[in-house]
């Protein structure tokens, strides 16, 4: 038996005896789809190097490293000078155990985040989120008490959930919120907090919102580089870009979701689950795929489902029903239409009319660049989308349209308990008519009708004339029902509608029909209030609202009533329109120098104005009947529409220099006196309500 005593001279002289506390507290395998979410932690002692007072495990890790025989026996108290000697040794151990549990508070905070609050609260969740230690960024911010955080979190689900983001399961977030990965909670905090009464000081909320931002973007960015990515991963992500995009940092929002895109294809997000789960896990799975689907193309993507091969993706997110109300008798036609389509949920129409936004704002990027085939054709891009918004339409039930809604008889209160429902459904109505309002925008038509001046039908200029009419007057009557209603409206993206609409309005009000012009500039005003109300919580927003004041600044500054005592040199600069009608611009200065470094960041690019040998656009023929008895045609003067540098009138004369184009920056830019010489009537054709549709 001596061999097994003799000591080894390659054996170490003394065995670790103890292992720190970090080392020994290991996290048990995660459990599986089947089982409930419970978080079971066990004492198991891993292979600890033993070094004190931190060992180099946990220095490698950056953990918080103690040992349990630390608390067990305090220093003598002569290595402690600052301790007071005279005090009885019983007082001034309990002095340091309760200054010792303040720390280990604060790093079980750190480390844990509500540990012991995960396993009894996820035995009523019923749903499976996986955990992490936030080790690291988020060392410097420490979560307010939980008391706090869910009052955050039901602001979440009032205000920010399904407007327009349908990311989570509704009745299980609340009860799960302390059982999901820690950087969904500080992505929620810095949403949501923006809508919180508690913070007056402005610098004060904007300073929390992005430390929690930038805790939550340390944490996710861990765990895709280090695995393992889960849901939570994705929806964290999805709330980063949302986060970045209202605070103006386009291009970092660009990243975060289009990271979240790859990760889905990757974990092939499209593709249903064969794997057994719980409906709660499922559901959010679908709301994760539709929401990254939906924030690619609100926020300008190009992403369509054809990008994901062979998925035509998972089932469209469960939906609130329309709030039961007495309904206005409907029509038989439509009634046979509404039973014999299956409605999918007011969320779902949302995603589906996503499709044609996106496509409209890639069209608006192309700023009216000229074609090989005319708009009115059917292989142009503006009739595909006109096609695709009618099909969409087409799928719709009457449910969810405007007429069954019966805005009218419904109260503040009745909208505010539903916004689950009426949150979408006025996102929906938003999209749909500003669509319409961006393809039959004059600056965007008039550009892209330059070299088919001569050939332009008089039907498609009468088509255009009332779909500008009609959907401008759409989304006014929104917001006049808003603040008739005191409705709090926290979609950001309906901020973006009204200032298109602001820019339709601003080019029509300079007119010497003082009726016209009055009603304009009331119609401009109301747009530029709404966007100001929501700039109060949307930081984007509000820059939407300076534009649009210096828009019109511009604009007016340009304008003389006298059509010939306008200086035919000045021009107006078209960056202003573009920095309010793109809503995702990759060319935001502000947000790339915020970004990139020296070596990649070049500045604003410096496009060369273009010459455009283009006439205005004619006015469509309107009957015109001043009197009962009397009748007649005739084309309203002058001419209908927009012209631009080196606009050419009909005999071929120039009507400005090469020269004067140096006074533009932009690539187009308007010749003032072209610009204010608008043919009201091509815009103002059916401007009453007993000629608008309803959606």
């Amino acid at each position: 038996m001596e061999h097994r005593t003799s000591a080894s001279p390659e054996r170490p002289a003394k065995r670790v005896r103890q292992a720190c506390e970090p080392c020994r507290l290991v996290l048990d395998s995660p459990p599986s789809l089947t089982c409930p979410a419970n978080v079971l932690f066990r004492r198991k002692k891993a292979k600890c190097p033993g070094e004190q007072p931190v060992c180099s495990l946990c220095a490698r890790l950056r953990q918080q490293c103690m040992y349990a025989e630390e608390r067990r026996r305090p220093p003598p108290l002569e290595e402690n000078p600052g301790v007071n000697t005279s005090l009885p040794r019983s007082q001034t151990l309990e002095g340091r155990l309760l200054s010792l549990e303040d720390k280990l508070g604060t790093v079980i905070t750190h480390l844990g985040v509500g540990t012991n609050h995960r396993s009894s609260s996820s035995e009523t969740s019923g749903a499976h989120f996986s955990t992490l230690d936030p080790s690291g960024p988020s060392s410097s911010i420490i979560l307010p008490p939980w008391e706090e955080i869910f009052p955050i979190a039901k602001l979440y689900l009032e205000f920010c959930e399904s407007q327009p983001l349908p990311l989570f399961h509704r009745p299980a977030f609340i009860p799960s919120l302390q059982t999901r990965d820690i950087e969904i909670v500080y992505a929620v905090l810095a949403l949501a907090l923006r809508f919180s009464d508690s913070y007056e000081d402005v610098n004060l909320l904007t300073e929390l919102v992005n430390s929690y931002a930038e805790v939550a973007r340390g944490l996710v960015m861990k765990r895709v580089s280090e695995g393992p990515v889960e849901i939570s991963t994705l929806q964290c992500l999805c709330l980063l870009s949302l986060v970045d995009f209202t605070n103006g940092n386009t291009h970092r929002s660009s990243i975060h979701s289009s990271l979240a895109m790859n990760l889905a294809q990757c974990a092939n997000l499209g593709v249903e689950t064969r794997v057994p789960t719980n409906d709660v896990y499922l559901e959010e799975r679908r709301r994760c795929f539709w929401s990254i689907c939906l924030l690619k193309r609100l926020h300008g993507g190009d992403f369509s489902i054809l990008d994901l091969p062979d998925v035509g993706g998972p089932p469209y997110p469960q939906s609130a029903p329309r709030p039961a109300r007495m309904l206005s008798p409907a029509p038989s036609t439509p009634g046979v239409r509404r039973s014999e389509l299956q409605d999918q949920g007011i969320i779902a129409y949302v995603v589906m009319m996503s499709e044609a936004f996106s496509r409209t704002a890639r069209y608006v990027r192309h700023r009216g660049r000229p074609g090989n085939v005319p708009p009115w054709s059917p292989h142009s891009e503006y009739s595909k989308i006109l096609a695709l918004q009618m099909d969409l339409e087409t799928r719709m039930p009457l449910t969810h349209r405007f007429k069954p809604a019966n805005l009218g008889d419904r109260s503040l209160e009745e909208l505010q308990a539903h916004r689950e429902y009426w949150g979408p459904w006025f996102l929906n109505q938003f999209m749909y008519h500003t669509i319409l309002c961006l393809l039959n925008h004059p600056l965007l038509l008039s550009l892209s009708l330059r070299t088919f001046r001569n050939t332009i039908p008089e039907i498609f200029l009468q088509h255009t004339s009332d779909l500008i009419s009609s959907h401008t007057t759409w989304i006014i009557y929104f917001i006049n029902y808003f603040q008739e209603r005191s409705f709090l409206v926290s979609d950001p993206f309906l901020g973006y509608s009204a200032a298109v609409v602001a820019t339709i309005e601003l080019q029509l009000s300079f007119t010497d029909d003082m009726t016209i012009r009055e009603d304009k500039r009331n119609r401009f005003t109301k747009c530029v209030k709404f966007v100001q109300e929501l700039g109060r919580r949307w930081p984007h927003m509000a820059r939407f609202a300076q534009r649009l004041q210096h828009l019109e600044d511009a604009v007016s500054a340009t304008y003389q009533s006298d059509p010939g005592a306008q200086n035919q040199s000045l021009l107006i600069d078209l960056s202003r329109f573009w920095e309010i009608l793109e809503y995702s611009s990759n060319s935001d200065v502000d947000s790339a120098r915020r970004l990139f470094g020296k070596s990649l960041y070049t500045g604003p690019s410096l496009v060369a104005a273009e010459v455009s040998q283009t006439s205005p656009l004619p006015a469509p023929t309107r009957l015109n009947m001043p009197n009962e008895g009397s009748s007649g045609y005739h084309s309203e003067q002058p001419g209908a529409n927009i012209a631009f540098v080196g606009t050419h009138d009909y005999s071929g004369n120039s009507l400005v220099s090469p020269q004067q184009l140096a006074l533009s920056n932009d690539e187009y830019s308007i010749l003032a006196t072209n610009f204010f010489s608008q043919g009201q009537e091509f815009l103002r054709g059916g401007d009453t309500w007993d000629n608008i549709g309803n959606f």
